[in-house]
């Protein structure tokens, strides 16, 4: 028994040495020979680096000749090559960043050790032993170029990169939450890492954590978004932050800048004002704060870098006023303030400290704290009235991790890693912010328009709870082995993330949201809160293996990836509440996914000349969709939320006393109001059931493909250019099937377009294959979630082509950039037939085929030598937004057709009048400059910055109104032309 249990210890202490999804660092890889042609075995290569504070990192080349030497920081880095009987050879200024693999190639000739011979040449520029697709923005570029100095904006600037959020414009977007997608990607499946390990929160699987990393106290960002590797688990943007590690000399750097309202010109033009938009987005004020200072504890074995950041905005919302009658209950109307314009306030505190401890020559590890604040402090939109606005605020919370590297032999490298991440955040009541009783007063959704004012229970999604108090926990493990020789790189690893959630979700006094029609009431919203909701994550496993081959001129990357993903509700009880009087349920744990997959990397690099400046790329590679807490499998999922918490009913207020005269505890038609939209409100039946099939099993999980080919090559010394096509396909695609309704139980019907000159044609067209459900099944639920490949064939692809060029110049001269463009396809036709109520208006946009959609980015810096003047500029050209016309066909204009009005008494259909991807807003051109005079004095160099954002004024529509009652009415555009002022100051 002893025996037995020393081996499962020992089996468990080998396993925590494994790897784990450990971030790929850089890497400098070549061949060696003698002057006659033939290779080396047996040379002693050393790469030295300001960067290590281990100083060297040396490995020996194969009997091929070949070597690798890897877990490079970023930096320069001089290789000397050495071997009894030939001169020493020394190749120095080789730059690294991110995961690149430098090339380079020596010959040695016969001759003394003591006879150093010093190779000079330009960096390599081409990597031609790895297929991802990698931009690198270092330290000095994001210095140097105009930007609001956060992760995601500077991701932006990569051509093919894309933000979930509208253009942000020198900042003023900089605190919103953010995720990224490339190629078609999911923006679930972005990720932003730490030295590798994931900052995402407990929600959701994509990167809107709230944590935002010091600039200041970041060394390079590299973001990853084709063609990765084994480590990765998802095919989503990867965004990589490595800290600055601080050195053996004390250095530091201090970062400030800001901007007022009279700094900011005026873009809104006379056609705008025509239009409909009365005010645009401008600037109220900004500043951002960013000190760091960092050096040696000890020479040689223990460095540290602290920094801080100060970030504030508050920015004036064109559109938004508030309501002159806001607290008047009985007042229904909103009638806007022009002199009280909505401002949306947030602020940002970061203190972080990156602590580097080289314990021994074998082992070096490294500690990061950074504890963060965050408010978004009122968040009114064009679509949300200021005193209907809530606030979200993260209390101090840390982003704590340790990692390790251990070089045990020259072949041989073991890595491991932790972070911990608790987190809380919640929305404060209204009169904490107004000093107003708005608790007792509902919420105004206005259809027409897609206003949401009145209360703060309308918020940003337009049906949100007051005072929602949510906290939860997420830990992150990783580790790897890298086993290297000149010919293979094996690395092998697993990486697991644990988290866990509460959501106290509670409400004003009379959780009830109304909806009117041209201020005519027509709906309301019950919600059943309050309630706690609590979710976890058992595990999110990536175990891989991943090996790069080189076989002369050609390097094969072959991987394999095991995700293992499960998560289970705890014990949960869901009491009474208002409209519920008399609920009372208790849910036992229940284990919900236990998904299991593998899947394949795979790909290949082909140096075509050998001389390691022209490379052929292929890959093919299958990820899993990133899941989270949130979602169809997380909060979804939940069983509190499987039972009917919000429902609709119509509402024909005919006395227009503005009180709903039914009982809103009943779900069936009475008085004033129509039955509940899911008469299971308030009882413990459950409205969602899950087809186990989907919960269980190998090969269940959501996942895409992703294919690309292109070349990369050095058209000079420096300056490389990359063009790749790309193809991403997705799988496994799920729905929800109400099987208290079939398809017969839907009724076509048809409309005709109203007339107007923005709509193709004019309008006067006929929209058909509308379906209306019959009035016998209104608020009968039986939802069943299962693969839709049940159903019929749904397919959904991306494909485009990218082309950019990267340029590594003297004198201060920068240049990256490029186009990228694709399209979507979608088609769920025969998904539809069947199951309807998928799309409520019925089938006439099943399959969509958006255009090509085209990005043009660039980065531009030069350092004009004799004024000690850097000038610089980016370059961002987006597609306008997807244009919708979302008509409300009243029921009298549908009864004709239908052959009865709507059923549940509706007084009105949502049609979309336009296919969607067919038409697109105008572009959004933005061109950012700064002019910044340099100081340099005894060791110190001090920045003078001068930014015009936005230096051509364009005021293109960010985002407009898709209601077609407003339609086409500009909501926001870019921030017109602004000025800010700045110092960064280095020592």
């Amino acid at each position: 028994m002893r025996r037995v249990l020393r081996g499962c210890i020992a089996a468990w202490a080998v396993l925590l040495a494994l790897p784990v999804a450990a971030f790929a660092q850089a890497s400098i890889a070549g061949v060696v020979k003698d002057a006659s042609g033939a290779v080396l075995p047996g040379v002693t290569v050393e790469a030295a680096s300001a960067a290590l504070i281990e100083k060297t990192r040396s490995v020996v080349t194969d009997s091929g000749g070949q070597y690798k030497v890897v877990d490079l920081r970023p930096g320069t880095y001089e290789v000397t090559f050495t071997l009894p009987g030939f001169s020493t050879v020394r190749r120095g200024g080789i730059e690294l960043t991110g995961s690149f693999t430098a090339t380079v190639n020596i010959d040695m000739k016969v001759g003394t050790v003591e006879e150093t011979i010093t190779v000079t040449g330009a960096a390599p520029v081409v990597d031609v032993q790895s297929a991802a697709q990698q931009r690198v923005l270092s330290k000095d570029v994001v210095d140097a170029i105009p930007s609001g100095r956060t992760h995601f904006e500077v991701a932006t600037l990569i051509p093919g990169v894309q933000t979930s959020n509208s253009t942000d414009v020198g900042g003023t977007n900089a605190i919103a939450l953010v995720n990224l997608t490339a190629h078609g990607g999911r923006t679930g499946d972005s990720r932003v890492t730490i030295n590798g390990l994931s900052t995402q929160n407990a929600e959701t699987s994509g990167n809107s954590s709230g944590v935002l990393p010091n600039i200041s106290g970041t060394q390079e960002i590299s973001v990853d978004f084709a063609a990765g590797s084994a480590e990765m688990p998802n095919g989503g943007v990867r965004i990589n932050v490595i800290p600055r590690d601080g050195g053996n000399t004390f250095k530091g750097t201090v970062f400030a800048n800001g901007t007022r309202q009279s700094w900011q010109s005026d873009n809104l033009t006379d056609e705008l004002k025509t239009r409909g938009l009365t005010s645009a987005n401008s600037n109220k004020m900004q500043y951002d704060v960013n000190p760091g200072v960092g050096g040696p504890i000890a020479r040689d074995r223990l460095w540290f870098f602290t920094s801080a950041r100060w970030n504030s905005n508050e920015n004036f919302v064109g559109g938004s006023f508030w309501n002159k009658d806001a607290f008047n209950p009985n007042v229904w109307t909103y009638t806007p303030d022009t002199s009280r314009p909505g401002v949306f306030r947030a602020v940002q505190r970061s203190f972080s400290t990156h602590v580097t401890y080289q314990q021994n020559e074998k082992n070096k590890f490294n500690f990061l704290w950074d504890e963060q604040y965050r408010c978004q402090c009122t968040r009114p939109n064009v679509n949300v009235s200021p005193e209907a606005a809530d606030t979200i605020v993260y209390p101090y919370r840390p982003f704590a991790s340790a990692t390790w590297s251990a070089p045990q032999t020259s072949r041989l490298l073991l890595e491991a890693g932790y972070s911990y991440r608790p987190e809380k955040w919640y929305y404060p009541r209204a009169p904490e912010k107004y000093g107003q009783p708005t608790l007792s007063m509902p919420g105004v959704v206005e259809q027409s328009t897609g206003l949401a004012y009145r209360a703060q229970s309308v918020g940003q999604s337009q049906v949100t709870q007051p005072n929602q108090v949510t906290e939860g926990i997420v830990n992150n493990y990783r580790a790897s082995m890298s086993y290297v020789t000149g010919t293979h790189a094996l690395k092998v690893g697993f990486g697991d993330t644990h988290s866990s959630r509460s959501a106290d979700v509670r409400d004003d006094d009379v959780h009830v949201v109304y909806r009117f029609n041209n201020g005519i009431p027509n709906q309301i919203t019950e919600k059943a809160t309050p309630y706690t909701r609590r979710e976890n994550i058992g595990a999110d496993l990536g175990i891989y293996a991943q090996d790069r081959w080189t076989i002369s001129q050609l390097t094969l990357n072959v991987g394999v990836r095991f995700d293992y993903f499960s998560d289970y509700f705890p014990e949960q009880h869901l009491g009474p509440g208002l409209l519920v009087p008399n609920r009372n349920v208790e849910f036992p744990k229940i284990d919900w996914v236990s998904w299991k997959d593998i899947t394949p990397r795979l790909a290949a690099v082909y140096d075509l000349f050998g001389n390691g400046k022209t490379a052929l790329k292929v890959s093919l590679n299958k990820y899993m969709i990133g899941f989270g807490l949130q979602g169809d499998f997380g909060n979804n999922a939940n069983p509190i939320n499987r039972s009917a918490i919000n429902v609709t009913r119509s509402w024909a207020d005919a006395n227009r006393d503005f009180v709903p005269q039914c009982d809103l505890t009943d779900p069936k038609a009475n008085g004033e109001c129509g039955a509940m939209s899911d008469q299971n409100f308030g009882s413990p039946t459950l409205s969602t059931n899950y087809d186990t099939d989907t919960l269980a099993g190998w090969g269940k999980r959501g996942y895409n493909w992703e294919f690309s080919a292109g070349v990369q090559h050095e058209l000079l010394p420096g300056v490389s250019f990359s063009g790749a096509y790309f193809r991403r396909w997705y799988g496994n695609f799920t729905v929800t099937d109400n099987r208290a309704a079939a398809a017969t139980d839907y009724s076509p019907y048809s409309i005709v377009a109203p007339s107007d000159p923005g709509l193709p044609d004019g309008g006067g067209y006929t929209v058909t294959g509308l379906k209306d459900l019959n009035p016998n099944k209104v608020g009968q639920i039986d939802n069943y979630f299962t693969f839709a490949g049940n159903y019929g064939k749904q397919i959904e692809y991306w494909h485009g082509v990218d082309l950019s060029a990267n340029t590594r110049l003297a004198h201060g001269v920068i240049l990256q950039g490029g186009v990228s463009t694709g399209r979507t396809v979608t088609d769920n036709c025969e998904v539809l037939q069947q199951l309807p109520e998928l799309a409520p208006t019925g089938l006439p946009y099943c399959r969509q085929t958006t255009k090509f959609l085209t990005q043009v980015k660039g980065i531009v810096a030069y350092t004009i030598p004799k004024a000690v003047v850097q000038v610089s500029a980016t370059l961002q050209s987006n597609p306008g937004p997807v244009v919708q016309a979302n008509y409300n066909a009243p029921s009298a204009l549908i009864a004709p057709s239908l052959g009865r009005p709507l059923s549940g008494n509706a007084a009105n259909a949502t049609v979309n009048l336009v296919a969607p991807g067919t038409m697109y807003g105008e572009r959004a051109t933005e061109v950012d400059m700064r002019i910044a005079k340099i100081v340099t004095f005894a060791g110190t160099r001090t920045s003078f910055n001068v930014d015009l954002f936005n230096l051509f004024n364009d005021s293109a529509v960010l985002t407009q109104n898709n209601n077609f009652a407003a339609w086409q009415r500009p909501q926001s555009i870019m921030y017109a032309r602004f000025v800010k002022l700045g110092v960064q100051f280095d020592f």
